[in-house]
């Protein structure tokens, strides 16, 4: 809520500070493009389609290039979250399915088996877990335990869709760059069609129509493995938030309290 409340507050530092991002992703972009032309004229396709590919990827990113790149290594080799509000939900969702022995139902709902009246849960010690105790405490009610949870899971959510969208871009126009580079090829080769052709005349151009096809089709390959990943991440996500919204209300309903680990 405070932060809700600064950008409310602030609006034209939000704007401002988004502009100069953009600002910033444009120029580096222009700049890495430019050296991309450079290899491609040197004949080194490979190297100008991946310079091209993080060109872009500079153009929508700006400077949260760096945290798109940790968080994307982070979610390819490691199944913790990159927020670490998010990596609290997930522990204690995972503490709280086992506990409440809960599962999907055939109707897709998530059930819990039974649990007595005032039964004491152990969770781990975690923020998340240290607020969930005082509002159970407090009895606050069903409505607030939401809120608490919203707050843990919301951050992480907004930062995978902007990641996912941002790769997503790119390997869906990387194909049209790779197109560019074989329509270059091809203009190339019928410009040297004549009586006297060779094969040994025409293989520089068909060489850069078929790299270019290549090399762009397998760059969007893996950005949309990369922007994959974040989508099931975002599925691993909402399944841990609804699996900590339903235990609450069971909690609430049931009066049970929480004893933090030591």
């Amino acid at each position: 809520m405070a932060k809700t409340s600064q950008n409310v507050a602030n609006p034209t530092s939000s704007v401002g500070e988004a502009a100069g991002a953009g600002a910033l992703g444009l120029l580096s972009a222009a700049a890495v493009f430019v050296i991309a032309i450079v290899f491609f004229v040197a004949e080194s396709y490979f190297l100008a389609m991946l310079l091209v590919s993080f060109a872009l990827l500079l153009y929508v990113a700006g400077k949260e290039i760096s945290e798109l790149i940790r968080t994307a290594l982070t979610v390819f080799f490691s199944g913790r979250h990159r927020d670490i509000k998010a990596a609290h939900l997930q522990d204690t969702a995972n503490a709280l399915r086992k506990q409440l022995l809960m599962k999907r139902g055939e109707d897709g709902s998530i059930k819990a088996g039974p649990i007595d009246t005032g039964r004491k849960l152990k969770l781990p010690d975690n923020p998340l877990v240290r607020e969930l105790q005082a509002v159970l405490a407090q009895k606050k009610g069903q409505e607030y335990t939401e809120y608490v949870a919203h707050d843990y899971y919301v951050d992480c959510r907004e930062l995978y869709d902007h990641h996912h969208a941002h790769l997503d871009f790119v390997a869906n126009v990387m194909p049209l760059f790779g197109l560019i580079g074989t329509v270059i090829g091809l203009i190339g080769m019928f410009d040297r069609l004549g009586s006297n052709t060779s094969v040994e005349n025409l293989a520089p151009e068909l060489a850069i129509s078929l790299q270019c096809t290549l090399f762009g089709a397998i760059l969007a390959s893996v950005y949309l493995s990369a922007a994959s990943r974040f989508d099931q991440r975002i599925k691993a996500l909402e399944y841990d938030y609804e699996i900590l919204v339903h235990a609450l209300d069971v909690l609430v309903k049931n009066e049970a309290t929480i004893e933090v680990q030591a």
